[in-house]
C-alpha cells in the first residue's frame, strides 16, 4: 500500500523530467531542421535566381560539409560528455547550431554556407553522443523510453517545419527562426541543474543531491544519492585507454555492436534517401492527384503521428517488439515503392496507381519514427555502464556519420546500375535481417533501473562463464 501510494506520488512530479524532455526535443528540432534545409535551398541556390549563385560541384560541398563536420562532433561531443557531463554537452551542442543560422543569415559567398554547414555537423555528431544519455541518467524508468521518444520527436517536428519553410520563406527569414529557436534552446538548457550522475562522479554530493531532488521531486535524496554512488563505484570513471580495454568484457563489445546495428539499419535502410528525394520519388511515380511538394509537408508531418505513437507504446510493449514491429512495417513500405516502379515499368496506368506510392510514403514516415528512429538512441542510454557510454556514444556517433555518408553517397550511382525499383528492394531486404536479429539479440529494458539493467546483463556473463 505504501509502495503504491509512493508511486502515485512521484508520478505526479515527474514535470521535472518532461521540461528536459522537451529541452532535447528542441535540440533534435534543430537536428530535423538542418537535416532538411538542402533540400530546398540547394535547388535555390543552384538556379539562376540564386542570390549566392554556386555550382553543382560547390553545392556537393555545401551538403557533404554536414558529415565532415558530424565526425568532429561525434569525438568531440563525447570528449565533453565524459568531463563535463551530459547536460553541459547537450548546451554546447547548441553553440556551433546558432552560429550556423547567423552565418547563413549574414551569407553572401558560399564560404558562409561551407563555414554553417560545418558547425552544423559538429552539433549533429555532438548532439547523439550526448542527449540519449543525459536522459537516461535523469529519467524515471516508467517514462524514460517515452522521454526520448519525445525528444526524437523533434526531429520530424523540424522535418516538417524546414520542408514548410522551404517553399514559402527565403533562406535568410527561415534561418531566422531557426536561430530564435536555439535561443529559447539555449535558455532552457542555462536553467536546467546537470545530472546527478555527474555530480557524483565528480565527487560534489550537494550538488548531486539538489540534483536529484529537482529532477526527482519527493523522493528519498539521501537513498537515492547511496544507490547511484554505489553504482558508480562499482562502474568506475577510467581513462580513455583502460575503457577500451573493457571492452574485452563480452557482454560491452556485444552491446557496442547491437546498438551500432542498429543505427546501422536506420541509415543503411535508405531512410535519408526517401526523406531528401521524397519529391523526386513522387514525381518519377507519376503522382499527380496533390503537388508532390504539398505532400512532402504531409508526409513530413505523419512522422510526428509516428513519434507520438512511439511515446505511448515504447515503456507499455517494449523495445523489442516496437523494434520488429516497425522494421516489417518499413520493409513493406520499401517494396510497395519498388512495385510501383516495376508496375509502371510494365505498361501499367500511373493514374490508377498514384494511392501506392503515397500512401506508401506516410506508412513509411510513421513506421520509421515508431520505432526505428527513438529505440536505438533509448538502447542506447540503458545498456552500457557510465564508464563506457562516452566512448559508445562516440563510436555510435561516427557510425553514424559514415553510415548516413554511404547511404545519400551511393543512391545515384545505385539508381543509374540497378534502377530504382531494385534498389528499394535491397533496401528491404537488407532492413528485413533486422527483424531475427532484434529478436535474438537486443535485451528487454522497459521499465528497469539503469542499474537493474547492468546487474542483468552482468549476470548473464558471470552464468555464460560458469
Amino acid at each position: 500500500m505504501d509502495y503504491e501510494s509512493n508511486k502515485k506520488k512521484i508520478k505526479k512530479v515527474q514535470w521535472p523530467q518532461w521540461i528536459a524532455g522537451i529541452g532535447v526535443n528542441f535540440l533534435q528540432l534543430q537536428v530535423g531542421l538542418i537535416s532538411l534545409w538542402s533540400s530546398p535551398y540547394i535547388a535555390y541556390l543552384t538556379s539562376p535566381g540564386s542570390h549566392i549563385p554556386i555550382t553543382i560541384d560547390e553545392a556537393s560541398w555545401v551538403v557533404s560539409l554536414l558529415n565532415l563536420g558530424r565526425l568532429i562532433g561525434a569525438i568531440s561531443g563525447s570528449i565533453a560528455v565524459n568531463y563535463l557531463g551530459a547536460k553541459t554537452t547537450v548546451f554546447l551542442t547548441s553553440l556551433p547550431i546558432t552560429l550556423c543560422w547567423l552565418f547563413i543569415i549574414v551569407a553572401n559567398r558560399v564560404e558562409w554556407l561551407y563555414v554553417a554547414r560545418l558547425l552544423a555537423g559538429i552539433s549533429l555528431g555532438q548532439t547523439y553522443s550526448c542527449f540519449s544519455l543525459y536522459l537516461g541518467e535523469i529519467a524515471d524508468p516508467s517514462i524514460r523510453g517515452a522521454l526520448i521518444a519525445l525528444a526524437v520527436n523533434g526531429l520530424s517536428i523540424g522535418n516538417l517545419m524546414m520542408s514548410i519553410m522551404g517553399a514559402y520563406l527565403r533562406m535568410d527569414v527561415s534561418a531566422a527562426v531557426c536561430f530564435v529557436l536555439c535561443v529559447i534552446l539555449i535558455i532552457i538548457f542555462i536553467c536546467l541543474p546537470e545530472s546527478p550522475h555527474h555530480f557524483v562522479k565528480i565527487k560534489q554530493e550537494s550538488k548531486a543531491r539538489t540534483s536529484i531532488l529537482w529532477y526527482h521531486r519527493d523522493c528519498d535524496v539521501e537513498s537515492e544519492l547511496q544507490t547511484l554512488k554505489l553504482f558508480l563505484e562499482k562502474n568506475r570513471n577510467l581513462p580513455f585507454a583502460e575503457v577500451i580495454k573493457e571492452y574485452k568484457i563480452p557482454y560491452i563489445w556485444k552491446a557496442q555492436i547491437l546498438v551500432s546495428l542498429l543505427f546501422m539499419y536506420l541509415h543503411l535502410c535508405g531512410q535519408t534517401n526517401v526523406l531528401f528525394y521524397m519529391e523526386t520519388i513522387l514525381r518519377h511515380t507519376k503522382v499527380t492527384v496533390i503537388k508532390p511538394s504539398i505532400i512532402v509537408i504531409i508526409v513530413t508531418a505523419a512522422g510526428i503521428a509516428g513519434s507520438m505513437l512511439s511515446m505511448v507504446l515504447v515503456d507499455k510493449f517494449g523495445r523489442r517488439i516496437l523494434t520488429i514491429v516497425s522494421t516489417l512495417a518499413v520493409t513493406i513500405s520499401l517494396i510497395c515503392l519498388g512495385i510501383q516502379y516495376q508496375l509502371l515499368d510494365a505498361g501499367y496506368n500511373s493514374v490508377s496507381l498514384q494511392a501506392l506510392p503515397i500512401c506508401s510514403m506516410l506508412f513509411f514516415q510513421i513506421a520509421m519514427y515508431i520505432g526505428l528512429v527513438s529505440i536505438p538512441n533509448t538502447v542506447l542510454s540503458e545498456i552500457f555502464p557510465p564508464h563506457i557510454k562516452c566512448v559508445a556514444g562516440c563510436f555510435v556517433s561516427i557510425i553514424c556519420a559514415i553510415s548516413s555518408f554511404i547511404c545519400t553517397s551511393t543512391y545515384q550511382p545505385l539508381i543509374n546500375l540497378i534502377t530504382e525499383k531494385y534498389l528499394f528492394y535491397v533496401y528491404a531486404l537488407l532492413l528485413v535481417t533486422a527483424v531475427p536479429y532484434t529478436y535474438f539479440c537486443m535485451p528487454e529494458t522497459k521499465g528497469k533501473s539503469l542499474q537493474e539493467i547492468q546487474e542483468e546483463l552482468d549476470g548473464r556473463i558471470k552464468q555464460s562463464v560458469n
